[in-house]
């Protein structure tokens, strides 16, 4: 008999094992949702088959108990040969208690034997769709790293800022591998030009959308002749109109699809700045004082209160901080309670490194310190960023 419990307790540590295994499948394998629902009635199964055990365990040992009672107490010991007969019927009694007992433990061992079956083909499902959705996770993530590399190709290279008389810095940090937000810059003439842009969505649609944002920019600029900053962006607009062949049908066009700019072009001799913005502002900190370049209330496509695009000029100063950014940084959540750090808070980080007077690379690295901060462990990045600064 004791025999039966160490073999029911056994296969109830067995079964305390494999329910501990499903559990973690069941956590591991979230992407797998198609035979959740046939683990969670096994695992159901299989705790019910426990506590069933468990139950059995406690009955048996308190038939044992009686057992050893009865034929121990002075009562079941033999004193004349009239009471010859008790042990027989004691032993009767055993033997079919065991009998039953054991015929119980096979037909339960019968049915954790198919139920372990059955876990084990979930298992090797299981590891199947695992083995599947990994390579496939492998192909994508090797074809956006491709993809990253053809970004940063078109994006301007470090030999185009060489040839920028103005230090400047550039934070660029994609949410995914590549990015929605671009900058873009070209000296023509006596001329710089600088674009920061943010097109809509991140990731893979968001870098198709600054692919055709570089190379219409390419295409305006490309025979080095220098436009008003608002016809360029007037001249981008018609572009991705007829890339998206809009011919008037908004159904055909999604009023979100489109680009928000900000662009800058200084005559570097008279430092007089032209700027136009679609939806994104120019920051420019002089003697700390926080001046700001509004944009025209439009994106770079189709909208449905479409207007002309307007533009701004100022001459700069020596000394003169320019800032073009997107709003990943601004619209980023974080903090003790999890809120946007918001534009006045970004104007109030950008004058307090201003007051520093630090290099602008420094200043870079004060912004990533300080958005990562904001970020923390807790909450992850949910647009790209990009902010470019430039000192005069």
């Amino acid at each position: 008999m004791s025999f039966d419990i160490l073999h029911i307790a056994l296969i109830a540590s067995t079964l305390f094992f494999i329910l501990l295994s499903t559990i973690f499948l069941i956590k591991y394998k979230k992407s797998s949702k198609k035979y959740k629902k046939e683990i969670r009635k096994i695992k159901n199964n299989l705790e019910k088959e426990i506590n069933y055990l468990q139950k059995e365990i406690e009955r048996q040992n308190f038939l044992i108990n009686q057992l050893k009672s009865k034929t121990t107490s002075p009562k079941n010991i033999p004193k004349t040969s009239k009471s010859n007969t008790e042990p027989v019927s004691n032993t009767n009694t055993n033997t079919q208690i065991k009998s039953v007992e054991n015929q119980r433990f096979e037909d339960k061992n019968k049915k954790l034997w198919e139920l372990s079956l059955a876990l084990h083909k979930e298992k090797e499902k299981i590891d199947r769709v695992k083995k599947e959705i990994e390579f496939r996770h492998n192909e994508v993530t090797k074809s956006i790293n491709y993809a990253q590399r053809i970004q940063k190709a078109l994006l301007p290279g470090e030999e185009t800022f060489n040839d920028c008389r103005y230090e400047h810095f550039i934070f660029w940090s994609p949410r995914d591998i590549v990015s929605g937000d671009f900058y873009w810059l070209k000296q023509i003439g006596e001329y710089t030009a600088v674009v920061v842009a943010d097109c809509t969505g991140h990731g893979v649609p968001g870098a198709f959308m600054s692919v055709l944002g570089i190379s219409f920019l390419n295409d305006i600029f490309g025979r080095d002749k220098i436009y008003p900053a608002k016809e360029v962006l007037e001249k981008m607009r018609l572009m991705i109109k007829n890339s998206f062949h809009y011919t008037g049908n908004t159904k055909k066009f999604k009023s979100s699809d489109g680009i928000d700019m900000a662009l800058a072009i200084i005559n570097n001799k008279t430092l007089e700045l032209d700027f136009s913005g679609a939806n994104n502002p120019l920051y420019i900190i002089r003697n700390n004082e926080l001046i700001i370049l509004k944009a025209t209330r439009n994106p770079i496509g189709n909208y449905p209160f479409e207007k002309p695009f307007e533009s701004e000029q100022i001459y700069l100063q020596k000394g003169d901080r320019l800032y073009m950014f997107s709003d990943g940084f601004i619209d980023q959540f974080g903090g003790k309670k999890g809120r946007k750090f918001l534009k006045k808070n970004f104007q109030r980080l950008l004058l307090h490194i201003a007051k520093e007077d630090l290099p602008m690379e420094e200043e870079k690295e004060v912004l990533s310190i300080a958005f990562h901060e904001w970020k923390g462990k807790n909450h992850p990045q949910i647009d790209d960023i990009l902010v470019l600064g430039m000192k005069i």
